[in-house]
């Protein structure tokens, strides 16, 4: 079937099918996530990179008041206080954070 011929019908049927799926992958997003520990400030890496739980805190000649983890590129999803971030794989991020790899996440 070409998509100039889908009918209502069938477009319903399909989005009726991706819903499941959607639901099943953000479950075990969710659960992984669960799983991983919260990024230590200590960790070498995170000492590298200047970041803090708190972007209220940072004394980093780089930051610019407003920068926290929650609007920066690097973090994965789009809600929680805890998230992964690509700066820091496997570790999860204080959404109210801060580290010197922030890029604003674009408009």
């Amino acid at each position: 079937m070409s998509q100039k011929n889908m009918t209502r019908r069938g477009f319903v049927t399909a989005a009726a099918a991706v819903v499941p799926v959607a639901a099943i992958f953000a479950s075990r997003q969710a659960a992984a996530q669960a799983n991983m520990p919260k990024l230590d400030v200590n960790d070498p890496v995170a000492k590298a990179l200047q970041y803090t739980h708190d972007a209220t805190t940072v004394k980093a000649v780089n930051y610019k008041p407003g920068q926290t983890c929650a609007n920066c590129i690097q973090i994965k999803g789009d809600s929680g206080d805890w998230r992964p971030c690509n700066a820091f794989p496997g570790k999860l991020v204080a959404a109210k954070g801060w580290c010197s790899a922030w890029v604003a996440k674009p408009a």
